[in-house]
């Protein structure tokens, strides 16, 4: 009888949007994945710039072991309408992923993929990072608290703990479990820790796998942009836990067994908490949403600090966030 050493396929999804200036090396990263065998998806959420034109033509001239395959959305489709069009098209049973301005380290894939492989259990597995800067510039090693990494059920639903998706795998049945993502869900990585720790367990490689990009994105303001700071990144963050919390919500339907009356309850005060925090940031309203949010969680000081910044003048708020 012949022992088998076949592995499983592994998908390397590398997402991009406008980013023609880090694009070249994000793919030089996906090229240079030593696990095989290894199917690439290049994809384009649309971008206006040459984003995809150079993705083409540098997976025209590959000549490697992996099987690259470059795609692009005919409208932008955000965050998670992107993310359910690559699922869809990959093949994998492991999935990692990577942005278009971030640059995965040739081990990456193949210390992701033999922890899944080694374990059955693993729904999941991530690792630290290592900033750098929009000329490629090395900031530092960022190393995430063991609160941070030991993802857990209870933490994704208590405070939505999120998994480290910027150096990120996970198992395919992530997504046939439960379905693709909701349209308005803006924050992956606190969905994805519900997801993987519902069906399994989280790993955690302690090691810097991929050279994560600060200062790049779209949503990234300048100490010049202070007003514009001030009104729009409470927004950004509040409809990340907003947006999480009900994709919880809609996941947790689908799980063979239901969560316990406790987690299903602080689902349910975690939207409205965060429904009413969105009212007071995006300016809907001020007294009525924060009394209604002492109530939820009188501990709680977001709402409390919310209030003071909606309430405070942006010359003195530039003053107290400098």
């Amino acid at each position: 009888m012949t022992e088998t050493t076949e592995r499983p396929l592994v998908t390397f999804a590398l997402f991009a949007y406008n980013q023609e200036k880090y694009i070249r090396e994000a793919v030089e990263g996906a090229f240079s994945q030593t696990y095989e065998p290894l199917e690439i998806i290049l994809s384009d959420d649309c971008s206006s710039d040459r984003t995809f034109e150079i993705m083409e033509e540098m997976a025209s001239a590959y000549s490697g072991p992996h099987r690259v395959k470059v795609r692009r959305g005919e409208t932008n489709k955000g965050l998670a309408g992107h993310i359910n069009e690559v699922i869809a098209a990959s093949e994998g049973d492991i999935i990692s992923w990577a942005a278009g301005d971030d640059i995965a380290l040739p081990e990456r894939t193949s210390i992701f993929a033999q922890a899944l492989i080694n374990d059955s259990t693993l729904c999941g597995v991530h690792s630290d990072v290592i900033e750098i800067d929009v000329d490629g510039n090395t900031i530092r090693e960022r190393r995430h608290s063991e609160k941070e990494y030991r993802t857990n059920l209870i933490d994704a639903v208590n405070t939505g703990q999120s998994v480290i998706t910027q150096s990120h795998a996970f198992r395919r049945s992530v997504f046939t479990t439960f379905g693709p993502f909701r349209t308005d869900l803006t924050q992956e990585g606190i969905a994805m820790a519900f997801r993987e720790s519902a069906l399994g367990k989280v790993a955690f490689v302690d090691k810097c796998l991929t050279l994560y990009r600060v200062g790049s994105g779209v949503s990234t303001y300048s100490g010049g942009d202070l007003e514009k700071r001030k009104r729009l990144e409470p927004i950004k963050y509040t409809n990340w836990y907003l947006s999480a919390f009900r994709q919880m919500q809609e996941d947790s339907k689908m799980l063979p067994k239901h969560l316990s009356r406790l987690l299903e309850n602080k689902l349910r005060r975690n939207v409205l908490f965060y429904s009413n925090l969105l009212k007071i940031n995006d300016g809907r309203g001020l007294i009525i949403p924060l009394l209604l949010n002492i109530m939820i969680a009188p501990l709680d000081t977001k709402s409390i600090r919310a209030v003071a910044r909606r309430v405070t003048p942006g010359s003195i708020y530039s003053k107290l966030i400098r």
